[in-house]
């Protein structure tokens, strides 16, 4: 139930993100808190790249220009913390909110294995892990995890991002 609550909260958090049109891209234990009174907070904008927003009606391009964001990185870059990367992140390729999604996934679960979803014993290792393996299977790890949850996390680390969800939104609602 502690884990369900968690999730659920760092989901809707990461949906406000992205409806305000924020992709995070370096999702990662360290970057969520927990408040004393059990509120998750989502922390560390730092790498976050602002992305069109979908509105009634049609797309919003959001344009700001602001010093404290980095500079555009949507090819040939990879930024972000090795162990909770998206595929494409790995890659070098561009990141959007789909790639919150599956950092978010490599969280949950760690949350419900107590292990991490990939890793290799050099950064380069535990990049190619995201891109080429698949994670044990929770079940091996957490015989009793219950099978929804666990579709859910399965969902958010799919390699494909249009295999994840359509919306943050909707992974926050699931």
């Amino acid at each position: 139930r502690r884990l369900l609550d968690l999730a659920a909260q760092m989901a809707e958090g990461l949906a406000k993100a992205h409806g305000a049109g924020i992709v995070h891209r370096d999702l990662k234990p360290d970057n969520i808190m927990v408040t004393r009174d059990g509120f998750v907070k989502v922390l560390d904008f730092g790498l976050a790249k602002l992305w069109p927003v979908e509105r009634e009606g049609g797309s919003e391009a959001i344009t700001v220009t602001n010093p404290l964001l980095p500079p555009d990185t949507s090819h040939n870059t990879i930024l972000g913390t090795a162990g909770y990367m998206s595929p494409e992140q790995a890659a070098g390729r561009s990141a959007d909110f789909r790639s919150d999604q599956f950092s978010l996934g490599a969280i949950f679960y760690e949350m419900a294995t107590g292990c991490r979803a990939f890793w290799g014993p050099s950064a380069a290792q535990t990049l190619a892990s995201i891109i080429e393996k698949e994670p044990r299977p929770i079940p091996e790890l957490n015989p009793g995890f219950p099978a929804p949850v666990r579709w859910i996390v399965e969902r958010c680390l799919e390699k494909d991002p249009a295999a994840r969800y359509a919306s943050t939104l909707d992974l926050a609602r699931e």
